[in-house]
């Protein structure tokens, strides 16, 4: 009754526009100080939550791509076991085999091979790069005798010599339960004295029937540096444990094991006996919140105070590696980000008690300008609804309210407008989509020759072979070869001279000569893997295997060589090219999803390089590999032993012909 009686009364224009406008913008101002603090607040919380989550996935991300490793490379051992390429009863092969592969990353320090019968061997690559065979067969059992060899793989010194049986070693029962690849506890390792972690993989021979087990030793140091390399916050942490609650990595430099007087071997640090406050307050405050390690099954957040500061923590499962049930922590203290919060809202507060005085003297004249003129057209619809149409209102400032006088005026002739518009929209709309159509057929067109032209372009990037794959599987591909030949070669002086001469004249320069490498590349049917500078690369072996890949890199680098001498000087300096070759396992292939390029990793590839830096001018350097490829087909010269970095004393070879001209 109360309300209907209020909705009877009446207001004049300028009291129902101004009073209800300063009211409103009064509860606007009143609730701008708590609103800003708390929308702040949330601000805070959720880019917290957003930066812990882009971590987390950066951490899940990496563990993924880091721990992916060893098992791809006893994929490709398993595969070379079952296809009947690599025989398991050949020992000498597979040392060889083995001190291969172990130079292909730094994260496999140890791989072995257990055997249903008992026999043993591995290659394990100690902290200061020195390398041991482990072997046990019938003329050593029921002992294993460890060597120390050299990187030729000749036996140095036998180190040790004691009992063993690899069926009864815990990796090797947990693989013969799962019957496939699996990993290891984490265990603290006896010669390096670093949290280890084993993964595992079955082998068959080509019959089906289980050769044995076939398991690296992987470092999980590494994750301790990648942890702490990561960009959290100016005090954020990370850090991951097992279920049970024992340290894994941290972004820390606590290490995760700890000495116990009497004991052989280091025991795993428990997150809550962790010397870091930021470990051990997180693990205390998740229990004490009833959160239970074993049960957390999805990404969980949380905070807590400690010591008047607030923290802010999110616990996801590792969600790449199924099998490793581990947990992953970010902690992030709310200081980080609150301070700029605050000036925020007090600078908010200020500008909205500026707004409201401003606001209510804008009010007060807008009211004015608009209540004149609307009675102005009150009058006259009156006298329109009473039938006197030659009324007319007079204009105003405001454009709303002078439309809307000119809109009484001319009201007939608009719609009879509408109906004549009306039949021209529809014929427009037919010629529109006419129109449409051979727009929707050239675009087409046009898309087809950009996809022929981007196909070409991919064949220009990647060989056709890894092109082929690479569009019907979006994957990351990579595959391991035994042997190729890789060739560095880089234009001596080359940056001093750039710095000299005009860009354009440099990037001519450089152009015809990498157009005549990549002619002779296709001569000899090498694979240019790119260009660095004035640097270039190309390799032999792949992606098609071929057994005379060295003679084709060495027919390329001669003719490299003998390209540049017929060059003139470029500015006031000769030409000059350094060449180096080196022949060795490589893992070659395609990863990421943008950009993509061909690429190889592995030993081989950073000897070759080094092969090409340590050389000399207008000369040809060869490793020992590639000059047992050589040595019956072109003349070669010893240069003698050199230090390789990562390697130690190598001897090399100077490539200086052919002992008979190709056709």
């Amino acid at each position: 009754m109360r309300i209907a009686k209020f909705f009877s009364v009446k207001f004049k224009l300028k009291s129902t526009l101004v009073l209800p406008f300063v009211l409103q913008l009064l509860a606007a101002v009143g609730l701008v100080g708590y609103l800003s603090f708390r929308n702040g607040q949330q601000a805070v919380n959720d880019l917290a939550f957003q930066l812990s989550d882009k971590v987390t996935e950066q951490i899940d991300q990496h563990i993924g791509n880091y721990l992916a490793t060893p098992h791809l490379l006893q994929s490709v051992l398993a595969s070379a076991f079952r296809n009947g390429n690599l025989d398991p009863n050949d020992f000498t092969a597979l040392e060889k085999q083995f001190r291969s592969d172990i130079q292909v990353t730094d994260s496999v320090d140890y791989i072995y091979l257990g055997k249903e019968n008992g026999d043993f061997i591995g290659v394990q690559r100690y902290l200061d790069g020195k390398l041991a065979l482990k072997l046990r067969d019938q003329s050593t059992a029921p002992n294993r005798v460890v060597y120390h060899i050299s990187v030729l793989g000749q036996r140095v010194q036998q180190l040790q010599v004691k009992p063993y049986d690899p069926r009864e070693r815990p990796w090797y029962e947990a693989t013969l339960a799962a019957r496939q690849p699996t990993w290891s506890p984490i265990f603290t390792s006896a010669n390096l004295g670093v949290l280890q972690i084993s993964p595992t993989t079955p082998v068959y021979d080509p019959k089906g029937q289980l050769i044995g087990v076939l398991s690296t030793n992987l470092l999980l140091a590494q994750l301790n540096e990648f942890l702490n390399d990561l960009p959290i916050s100016q005090s954020g942490e990370a850090f991951i444990i097992e279920r049970s609650g024992e340290l894994v990595a941290s972004s820390t430099p606590e290490v995760p094991s700890v000495e116990v007087p009497g004991a052989d071997d280091p025991e795993r640090l428990l997150a809550l006996d962790s010397q870091e406050a930021a470990i051990r307050t997180t693990v205390q405050q998740l229990q004490a919140q009833n959160f239970n390690l074993q049960q957390i099954e999805d990404t969980t957040a949380f905070r807590y105070r400690w010591h008047g500061q607030r923290y802010l923590v999110q616990v996801s499962p590792l969600r790449q590696i199924d099998q490793l049930d581990w947990l992953i922590f970010v902690v992030i203290p709310e200081t980080d980000f609150m301070g700029q919060i605050h000036a925020n809202t007090q600078n908010t507060l200020l500008l909205s008690f500026v707004a409201l005085g401003l606001a209510i003297a804008l009010g007060i004249r807008t009211a004015q300008w608009i209540t004149k003129p609307l009675q102005n057209l009150s009058q006259g619809a009156k006298a329109i609804a009473e039938g006197n149409l030659a009324q007319q209102t007079e204009g105003s400032p405001i454009i709303e309210v002078d439309e809307l006088s000119q809109s009484f005026n001319t009201m007939a002739q608009q719609l009879q407008d509408s109906f004549n518009a009306l039949h021209q929209s529809e014929e427009a709309l037919r010629l529109a989509n006419e129109d449409l159509e051979q727009r929707v057929e050239q675009r087409t067109a046009e898309l087809r020759h950009e996809k022929e032209r981007s196909e070409q372009l991919l064949l220009n990037v990647l060989p056709s072979e890894i092109a082929e794959r690479l569009k019907s599987s979006p994957q990351s591909l990579a595959e391991h070869f035994e042997e190729a030949t890789i060739l560095f070669a880089d234009i001596v002086g080359f940056t001093s001279l750039a710095a000299r001469l005009d860009p354009l004249q440099v990037v001519d320069g450089l152009n015809q000569i990498f157009s005549a490498f990549d002619e002779l590349t296709e001569k000899y049917g090498l694979e240019k893997i790119k260009t660095i500078g004035d640097a270039y690369m190309v390799v032999g072996g792949l992606p098609t295997p071929r057994t005379d890949h060295a003679a084709a890199i060495a027919n390329m680098a001669l003719d490299m060589q003998a390209h540049m001498q017929t060059l003139e000087s470029l500015g006031d300096q000769p030409l000059e090219i350094r060449i180096g070759i080196n022949t060795g396992p490589v893992i070659a292939g395609v990863i990421g999803i943008k950009k993509f390029i061909y690429d190889l990793w592995g030993d081989a590839v950073n000897v070759a390089s080094r092969m090409e830096s340590q050389g000399k001018p207008s000369c040809i350097q060869v490793t020992e590999e590639t000059y047992l490829h050589l040595k019956d087909q072109y003349l070669l010269e010893p240069r003698g032993t050199i230090s390789v970095k990562g390697r130690g004393e190598m001897p090399t070879y100077w490539l200086v012909g052919r002992q008979t001209p190709i056709a």
